[in-house]
């Protein structure tokens, strides 16, 4: 039995995971890949999958050049219902934080 609560990674309204329809990558695979780091990470965006760069902006349906457009609400509210609000979550404060 663990004493301590896991505090979760991302606020209630900020998870998505709504219709994604419009757009050729879910919340999940797209989570799992923005989980990953350094060479993992790379080797994950350059595979099949995704094809790099330009093949992940094909599939989030992003221009290269002019990203996404703050005018257009509607394709905004898409993007937040399927993938949630884009909220990095605060850093917990360390023990030695509440000491100084």
């Amino acid at each position: 039995m663990s004493f301590f609560k896991k505090r979760p990674s991302v606020s209630e309204d900020a998870a998505g995971g709504g219709d994604s329809s419009m757009f050729d990558i879910t919340l999940v695979p797209f989570k799992e890949l923005m989980e990953l780091r350094g060479k993992e990470f790379v080797k994950k965006l350059n595979s099949s999958d995704y094809n790099g760069v330009q093949g992940i902006l094909e599939k989030l349906k992003v221009d290269r050049n002019t990203g996404l457009h703050s005018n257009n609400q509607q394709d905004l509210e898409q993007r937040r219902t399927a993938y949630g609000k884009n909220i990095i979550p605060q850093e917990p404060q360390s023990f030695l934080s509440f000491l100084t």
